[in-house]
């Protein structure tokens, strides 16, 4: 074989050897944008950075967050150079500052599914109409997941912090589904206008929408979706969305879109040991 032939024969199996390692070591994100559909996976564990220039990717966090009042608003905060911190392991019924009305299923149910999502994010809009509707009706309505909805705006978003408030106002009256699928279904439309009021509108009655706004003014919402971020924060989310499973006293994160064939067969693992 001449030296010519050795190199090229050379050169391209260190091409094969660096295309496995990189499907071995995508994030979550990259990994379903080369179909590479992987499980979560349990704390600790560093999530990989995503992308700079992802839209639905969070400032970098410090191991010390700020208070949530000014890191919610601004979405900035310092990067911390001190390992990622894990989450302590969590019971469904053990959760922090679990709004009721943001909360779906038993208590007592065996798994715990924490999303922080983002209205206005695209990516929340596809995991919500695709995956997580199909385990509200499938897993969450028959008391095996309790599911809880964190708000997480990201800061270049410009709508989506007025969004989670008409939400949780709505929320508040009993019609969270109602204004949850208006807002992802019509998220093209109220992102361009900034109509958000004017989309949930179209889907409550005169009445109702009277309260939303009453609630909305008030003031009241905004330290409630400033716990989520922070909470967020805490398990070192840095892109919408991110799932948050808890079972078994494990946690197990999980950045971007999961399918729905995939969530049902790791829900299942997680069941199966109850």
């Amino acid at each position: 074989m001449s030296r010519r032939a050795i190199l090229a024969t050379v050169a391209v199996l260190a091409l094969i050897a660096l295309g496995l390692q990189m499907g071995r070591g995508l994030s979550p994100a990259l990994a379903e944008r080369f179909n590479v559909d992987r499980a979560p996976q349990p704390l600790p564990s560093a999530q990989p950075t995503p992308p700079a220039n992802d839209r639905n990717v969070a400032p970098p966090v410090s191991s010390s967050p700020a208070a949530p009042e000014k890191t919610a608003e601004s979405g900035t905060a310092e990067s911390g150079s001190d390992a990622p911190r894990s989450a302590p392991p969590q019971t469904p019924t053990g959760l922090p500052d679990v709004d009721p009305h943001k909360a779906f299923g038993s208590k007592s149910a065996p798994v715990a599914m924490e999303v922080f999502s983002d209205f206005q994010c695209p990516a929340c809009k596809t995991l919500y109409i695709t995956t997580n509707r199909k385990i509200m009706d499938d897993y969450v309505s028959t008391g095996k997941v309790y599911l809880i909805h964190r708000d997480f705006p990201l800061a270049m978003h410009a709508h989506s912090r007025v969004a989670a408030r008409y939400a949780r106002a709505a929320a508040q009256l009993g019609k969270n589904e109602l204004v949850e699928q208006a807002l992802f279904q019509n998220q093209e439309k109220w992102e361009q206008t900034g109509d958000v009021d004017g989309t949930v509108a179209a889907v409550l009655s005169p009445a109702e929408m009277a309260k939303v706004r009453a609630l909305v003014k008030g003031g009241t919402l905004d330290a409630a979706i400033d716990k989520d971020f922070a909470l967020g924060q805490l398990y070192r989310v840095n892109q919408t969305p991110t799932t948050v499973f808890h079972s078994g006293g494990q946690t197990y994160p999980y950045a971007g879109v999961m399918s729905y064939d995939t969530l049902k067969s790791f829900l299942n693992q997680l069941l199966s040991g109850h």
